[in-house]
């Protein structure tokens, strides 16, 4: 090649190098932003849930939940919609917990965390704590919509679009049984009648 040659074709080689190091910066960019997100769900979760004071706060939420599913309790939990003094306490545990899982809903809408991994680690124990705390939510709705609509928000959608593994999409039950994968077809439906 001459020099000609060299001068004609620079400014497509220059233009070729930028496109590639913007494309490799836009890649960067994705997988970092991907890797802060579960690692800011991961720092979440370890402090909600794993540390000793979340742990502490979540038993004591699940006890009142137990209590208010005895028979021979008359506890209820739609009775701490109303804050009284001599229910401050439990009131405080059930709306610490509360807002904990408002948090977790609204940094996930908001792209903050990552939903896929809060989803696959806790689906069940959510929709399952929506549940139980769904009539004292809305309750506390009737004064203040806004109140823990993220968490309610959240439920809905995910019991639309259940957990991927026992819930698996039906082109992946299609494809397994066109390869003769039924065990994981039997696994799938094991999971969906459990819910």
């Amino acid at each position: 090649m001459t020099l000609d040659d060299w001068i004609n074709i620079a400014p497509l080689l220059s233009a070729a190098a930028i496109a590639t190091s913007a494309t490799v910066a836009l890649i960067v960019f994705i997988y970092t932003r991907r890797v802060n997100r579960r690692r800011a769900t991961l720092d979440m979760v370890m402090r909600t849930f794993l540390d000793e004071r979340g742990g502490k706060v979540y038993d004591a939420f699940k006890a009142l939940v137990r209590r208010d599913q005895a028979e021979n309790d008359d506890f209820s939990l739609v009775s701490l919609a109303a804050h009284t003094p001599e229910n401050e306490a439990q009131r405080n545990v059930v709306i610490d917990q509360l807002n904990i899982y408002e948090l977790v809903a609204l940094g996930i809408r908001r792209g903050l965390f990552d939903e896929r991994f809060y989803k696959l680690w806790f689906h069940r124990q959510f929709t399952t704590d929506y549940e139980n705390v769904a009539q004292l939510v809305a309750v506390i709705q009737t004064k203040r919509p806004s109140i823990f609509c993220e968490f309610g928000a959240l439920y809905h959608r995910w019991k639309k679009k259940r957990h991927p593994v026992n819930h698996p999409p039906r082109f992946k039950i299609i494809w397994w049984s066109i390869i003769g994968d039924y065990e994981k077809i039997d696994v799938a439906r094991a999971g969906m009648k459990l819910g």
